[in-house]
């Protein structure tokens, strides 16, 4: 009743491996709870059924990066797979599907493309040629999985380019594209005079745990300054979430209501209602709730997550009839859901607020990497392009409400986790982070994402290097001079403004 791997580092079998971030994934590259350990030489994933499983895990596959990878799913059986033949095979077969979604078989720039993924596709067939030799089959797959991983990124960006500039000829970008989450406890003068006079909004948090810190105690003074601010400066606002229900969002008073959902329904509406009539004057979009199917503080059913995304929703609208209000998905890839059966798949929630009938206007997403948490391990930009595409379906706009990456290759003493978390434990892209490459991504991963045409905005996760969400994450650095990203964010909001959608 398991699934066993072998495992080879050029050619040698390894008896000594410790798996990183490992989880078993099932149909959709869903998440699934599993055990999963290396025992006797052997990387063994266990659900204690017979269904087909795959396995995902942080893997080096060298020049071209170390990035959270999975297998496809895998039958049971008496005898080890090589784990890095799986590997393999399910990058190439993921660049088949793409190609075919993407209608790049019959596109004849994509040739040059076609002939380096047969390279890979002959190794990976001299590979499975030779598994009586594990070793060298081993051998041949990586070389077949540096192939597929450098070869999947530059699709995916030839595809964004294709689709960019489409919508660029058809001037289909709204007027606030570019933006950038602000830390309303930082009130320094320079950091309100970049947030104000570089981005085309802000997203504004409304941090349930910092504005009521004790049950009986309201502090909004923070935000509330940083409110009259924007307002005044006419900077539009993105405020929120305002229920945000992933661990370390929610009061610590809270936690005694984990299993009372009728209380924990009565202290969000209660919540919400304060927010928003507090704030319904200078907001523009209402960011209404995040994290409800992670259930990480909450016990919930799948039909009470559902009911509470559709009555938080409402109740905003009821106070603001004419409000835009977003649904925000946090951990897109859904590891959470291999900690927790309990909780929805990132998707499957998605899906199902779309076609609930719940009256809200867009989705937001928020995805963060780079730092060694479950969900923030490093993928490439191929696996972004297809998470995204998974949103095409839904009939909804996107808003991007956070992205970040490291801008050091080292732990931050001034970011959230006070220096706990290391980069280099979570991956790279391409090599270990620094400020230059922290640019480098930003620029590929917008123009990625403004390729989909239901991707309308993008925010940074951090304005400044004071608090980051991730080392170094912030567009300036600790004494706030801008930083290459902050140039590179300057360069594509100038670019893309003139082809804004005509009113």
């Amino acid at each position: 009743m398991a699934i066993k791997f072998e495992i080879y580092r050029e050619g040698h079998r390894l008896t000594q491996f410790t798996p990183v971030a490992p989880m078993a994934v099932g149909p959709e590259s869903v998440p699934m709870a599993a055990e999963i350990l290396f025992r006797d030489g052997l990387l063994i994933l266990n659900r204690g059924d017979e269904h087909a499983l795959g396995a995902s895990l942080l893997w080096d596959t060298g020049a071209v990066g170390s990035f959270h990878l999975e297998t496809t799913r895998l039958q049971h059986r008496d005898r080890p797979y090589n784990l890095n033949v799986e590997l393999a095979r399910c990058r190439l077969m993921k660049i088949v599907q793409k190609q075919e979604d993407w209608n790049l078989f019959d596109f004849p720039k994509a040739e040059k493309f076609i002939q380096r993924f047969r390279e890979g596709q002959n190794l990976f067939a001299e590979a499975l040629g030779r598994l009586g030799e594990p070793g060298e089959a081993a051998k041949l797959a990586d070389q077949s999985l540096a192939i597929a991983m450098e070869l999947s990124e530059q699709l995916a960006v030839f595809h964004g380019d294709l689709l960019i500039n489409r919508r660029k000829a058809a001037g289909g970008f709204v007027k606030h594209i570019f933006g950038c989450k602000v830390d309303p406890v930082v009130q320094n003068q320079k950091y309100k005079d970049t947030a104000t006079g570089s981005f085309d909004y802000a997203v504004l948090p409304m941090r349930w745990k910092q504005m009521q810190p004790q049950e009986q105690t309201f502090d909004a003074a923070a935000v509330d300054e940083w409110a009259e601010l924007l307002a005044r400066k006419r900077v539009p606002i993105v405020a929120g979430p305002v229920i945000d229900l992933t661990e370390g969002e929610v009061p610590d008073w809270m936690y005694i209501w984990e299993h009372d959902f009728d209380t924990l329904r009565e202290l969000a509406y209660e919540q919400v209602q304060r927010i928003v009539t507090r704030y319904r004057k200078v907001v523009s979009v209402w960011n209404v709730v995040a994290g409800l199917h992670t259930n990480s503080v909450f016990t919930l059913s799948f039909e009470q997550v559902i009911e509470l995304t559709r009555l938080l929703v409402a109740q905003v609208k009821t106070l603001m009839p004419t409000a835009k209000t977003l649904v925000t998905v946090k951990h897109p890839f859904g590891e959470y859901h291999s900690r927790s059966r309990a909780s929805v798949p990132p998707m499957l929630y998605a899906e199902m607020v779309a076609q609930a009938g719940i009256s809200f206007e867009a989705f937001g997403l928020e995805w963060e990497m780079g730092v060694p948490v479950p969900g923030w391990y490093t993928r490439d930009l191929f696996q972004f392009s297809c998470m995204l595409d998974r949103f095409s379906t839904l009939s909804r706009p996107v808003f991007l409400t956070g992205m970040s990456v490291p801008g050091r290759a080292a732990p931050d003493p001034h970011d959230q986790s006070e220096g706990k978390l290391d980069p280099n434990l979570a991956g790279r892209w391409r090599r270990a982070w620094d400020a230059e490459l922290q640019a480098e991504w930003l620029d590929n991963s917008y123009r990625m994402a403004l390729s989909k045409p239901y991707v309308e905005s993008i925010a940074w996760g951090n304005l400044g290097d004071m608090n980051p969400t991730v080392p170094a994450g912030g567009l300036l650095d600790d004494m706030l001079r801008p930083k290459p990203a902050f140039n590179k964010l300057q360069e594509l909001r100038e670019q893309f403004h003139q082809f804004q959608r005509k009113a």
